[in-house]
């Protein structure tokens, strides 16, 4: 872990305290107490739905306002990224996506420089599934992955965990230790 870690944990559940939560809290009471913590629940800040302007003639990203400018300030103080939040219908909830598409204009408001401020950054993911075949996170775990390497971040890894009914995935000790583990772990570029 890098001295002064700040870690961001982005909750995307649409339930509170949910199995994913609930094992980001333990893992992150393992960490270090000079490692900050920062936890969004990206329900808390709704953004309307992303428009793409990228292509429009003289269109110009403003400077994010409101919600958004409170996520992206928060994105850009964090040097690690924790995506917590469970698997829905195979992807990353929706919260989370659109937090994500964000990203696309973030990295051309002017003066920003979003692309170059997260680069270095680090970032981990934490889900849960209900079903029993683990690989079915697979384009939950791709997509951040993907996100992680097109903004030259280093990808510390995903923990997945089973759990259904709040606190099931607490049964896991496993999963509590992998996550912990990956937490701790410097990854060298």
């Amino acid at each position: 872990m890098k001295e002064n870690e700040s870690f961001l944990f982005l909750l995307g559940s649409a339930r509170r305290n949910g199995n994913t939560e609930q094992l980001a809290r333990i893992a992150a009471a393992a960490l270090p107490e000079t490692a900050m913590q920062d936890w969004l629940h990206l329900h808390d800040y709704p953004l309307p739905p992303f428009v793409d302007q990228r292509h429009e003639p003289g269109s110009v990203y403003e400077a994010p306002t409101g919600h958004e400018a409170r996520l992206l300030e928060r994105t850009l103080a964090a040097s690690h990224l924790v995506f917590a939040m469970p698997l829905y219908w195979y992807s990353l909830p929706a919260d989370a996506k659109r937090y994500l598409d964000y990203w696309s204009a973030w990295l051309r408001v002017p003066g920003v420089e979003f692309k170059r401020r997260m680069a270095g950054k680090s970032m981990s993911v934490v889900t849960t599934v209900s079903d029993g075949d683990r690989r079915a996170a697979a384009p939950l775990i791709d997509s951040l992955r993907l996100t992680a390497d097109y903004m030259s971040m280093q990808f510390h890894g995903a923990v997945i965990a089973g759990g259904n009914r709040p606190g099931e995935a607490l049964a896991e000790r496993t999963a509590v230790d992998e996550l912990s583990a990956l937490l701790s772990t410097r990854v060298e570029a």
